[in-house]
């Protein structure tokens, strides 16, 4: 790349597609804030406790006694063990009648503190029934336990039944997934506009174009339809257009390339010397696809083509507009090549005549890129004003069209860029 990036160009950038950034952000936070309700599946988790204890015969021996609290945690541990087999989970899913055991996710228990006291948990994804679940479960298990440990007689009894699950929105969820999908797309939108300006080789700083290639920026086009906007950037033109041109009184306006904006700056430069009781007379050398008669609302009954026929005089070419003080001649298609029109003698004789009853002459061409029309009559106008299309035009393509002006006798007084 030949041109840096500065901040204000990826600031631009986010400018001017800012409804896209908008787009592009919403999305992800709709898209994420929806997720939940296809990925997240919420689990209830529901409590029982158990109490277990063993009977002591009347007439055990003292060991016994001495060793009865380690055979009661034997029992606790045994119960922790069943508690997660897929017995229980079998069997919980028979008694309660639930047509699918996948409804129990899982089935859990642990000792509480050092006592004899076992915490059953189940979890399900069904908050109506987690409840019964647990306490269901906390029942076969204790029926397990007394069948398991007949001698010393084993007593489990639930003393504490688990308490009905409240069931869980997605509301939260939700929108802890949308602010985070707000944040993603931001971020990737931001890393995205930052990679685009820096792999981007068109022109976005006109200032660096203009130092780079020793040429003035004469003014900027804004985008939209604001036409004062529009009107007071084409009087920053004409005074910068007047002082560099140093006294002479035609200017080519020529597109870079395709649809750069040329004729729009051709005829709003021409209204702005009109403003100032200028006569202004512009020229339409485009002679391929000529435009400007109908951004101006005129229909000349003459061309450049019937002129240089022979079939007109200049003077009957020349057609009033509804600008006071701008007249137009207008282009057309012509037979020959465009470019061998505007390089005859013929082509030079009637500018310099038309020169001399108006104070100012803007002559406009189609793409100097793509035609050699521009640099036919580069040497026949006094000053040469260069256009480029902001995020569009391609600098090397400015930078070799401007050498190429050059090369034909074109005098570059600056350049100006549209659509910023």
């Amino acid at each position: 790349m030949e041109l840096f990036v500065s901040f204000s160009e990826v600031m631009d950038f986010f400018k001017k597609t800012k409804l896209r950034f908008l787009i592009v952000v919403a999305v992800f936070g709709i898209v994420f804030g929806l997720m939940p309700l296809k990925f997240v599946k919420h689990v209830y988790t529901c409590d029982t406790t158990i109490v277990i204890s063993c009977a002591v015969p009347e007439n055990a021996q003292t060991d016994y006694r001495l060793q009865y609290t380690s055979i009661l945690n034997s029992r606790v541990q045994t119960a922790i063990a069943m508690a997660s087999s897929k017995d229980i989970i079998t069997q919980t899913a028979q008694r309660l009648n639930l047509p699918d055991k996948k409804v129990i996710s899982s089935i859990s228990a642990v000792q509480v503190n050092t006592a004899p006291v076992i915490k059953l948990s189940a979890n399900t994804p069904d908050a109506a029934i987690a409840d019964q679940v647990a306490n269901t479960a906390a029942q076969v298990l204790s029926e397990k336990l007394t069948d398991a440990f007949p001698s010393p007689k084993l007593t489990a009894i639930i003393s504490d039944k688990a308490i009905p699950a409240e069931i869980q929105s997605y509301k939260a969820q939700m929108v802890k997934a949308g602010l985070l999908g707000l944040i993603i797309g931001f971020i990737l939108y931001v890393c995205y506009g930052i990679l685009i300006v820096l792999t981007d080789k068109t022109i976005r700083n006109s200032h660096y174009v203009s130092e780079a290639l020793r040429t003035k920026l004469l003014g900027t086009v804004p985008q939209g339809n604001d036409h004062a906007k529009k009107d007071d950037s084409f009087r920053k033109l004409r005074a910068a257009a007047e002082h560099n041109a140093a006294g002479k009184k035609s200017f080519l306006v020529t597109d870079v390339c395709e649809h750069n904006g040329a004729a729009s700056v051709a005829a709003g430069l021409s209204r702005a010397l009109t403003f100032s009781g200028k006569s202004v007379l512009l020229i339409d050398a485009d002679l391929r696809d000529s435009g400007i008669a109908n951004m101006l609302k005129t229909k000349p009954e003459h061309t450049i083509s019937d002129v240089l026929k022979g079939t007109c005089t200049a003077e009957q070419a020349v057609a009033k507009t509804g600008v006071s003080g701008l007249s137009l001649i207008s282009g057309s298609d012509a037979a020959q090549n465009p470019a061998d029109l505007l390089f005859s003698a013929e082509f030079k004789t009637l500018a310099e005549e038309l020169s001399q009853k108006f104070d100012y002459v803007i002559l406009h061409t189609p793409s100097e890129v793509r035609y050699p029309d521009a640099d036919n009559i580069a040497g026949l106008a006094g000053s040469v004003i260069m256009v480029a299309k902001y995020g569009s035009t391609p600098y090397q393509e400015f930078k070799d069209s401007f050498k190429r002006l050059e090369s034909a006798g074109g005098h570059i007084i600056g350049f100006v860029t549209t659509d910023v």
